[in-house]
């Protein structure tokens, strides 16, 4: 099995170590400044078992124009949201690089990221995840765990078979982070979008961790009329 990792962020840094541990061939696409830093090695670190890998165990490219041809059975989409619409043009302009049957799977919370992919690739192709598992990136080689609440969940929007990701849930579960397929991501992505509306600004404008804001009782009650409204 061979994996491209478009994103080498957090989410990114760690899947591959997870990948990789699994004994998959894993490539990222990686800016410049992150791929000079990838040639120390990556690391997985924090919650779950810690994974390392030195830069002979894996592969690291600049752009899609230097991947190789029929190459690609999975390409793991853990950018920011924003680079959607030119990664999925990138990816139908160099869709050579993919096996016949290659699937993308959005590791990204939110609605509509599978949209910019659904314009080039067949419905069946595109699958979406649900992460509720906190990452940080303390340097650029190196992913944190830093907090674990449900498992990673991968299904279609699309309503097509879970087939084709069952393995790859299996392999991050063996890797050490639980991860499942499921019907109704649909459901969990929404869940994780209403749960993020309550958390998010009211964590960001008062500069405290989620921990806080149940602490107090003013906070408690912006919550639940923020609930309310939704």
């Amino acid at each position: 099995m061979k994996i491209l990792i478009d994103g080498t962020g957090a989410i990114g840094i760690a899947l591959g170590a997870s990948m990789i541990s699994e004994n998959v061939d894993v490539s990222f696409i990686a800016r410049k400044e992150t791929a000079k830093k990838l040639e120390n090695g990556i690391k997985r670190i924090g919650l779950f078992k810690h994974l390392s890998y030195s830069k002979d165990e894996y592969t690291v490219y600049t752009d899609y124009e230097s991947l190789p041809n029929n190459n690609f059975d999975y390409i793991f989409i853990c950018s920011k949201t924003i680079a959607n619409d030119d990664i999925s043009k990138k990816l139908d302009k160099n869709r050579r690089i993919l096996k016949k049957d290659a699937n993308i799977i959005i590791f990204q919370n939110g609605f509509g990221n599978n949209e910019p992919y659904l314009r080039y690739f067949k419905k069946e192709q595109v699958y979406s995840a649900r992460v509720i598992t906190g990452f940080k990136r303390p340097e650029r080689n190196i992913s944190e765990i830093t907090v674990h609440t449900e498992p990673i969940l991968i299904g279609s929007l699309q309503g097509c078979s879970l087939e084709p990701v069952k393995i790859i849930t299996e392999k991050i579960s063996a890797s050490g982070i639980p991860s499942e397929t499921t019907n109704k991501i649909g459901e969990y992505l929404w869940a994780k979008m209403l749960y993020n509306c309550a958390l998010n600004p009211l964590g960001a404008i008062l500069k405290v961790n989620y921990g806080k804001l149940i602490e107090n009782e003013y906070s408690k009650n912006i919550m639940n009329k923020i609930i309310e409204e939704i």
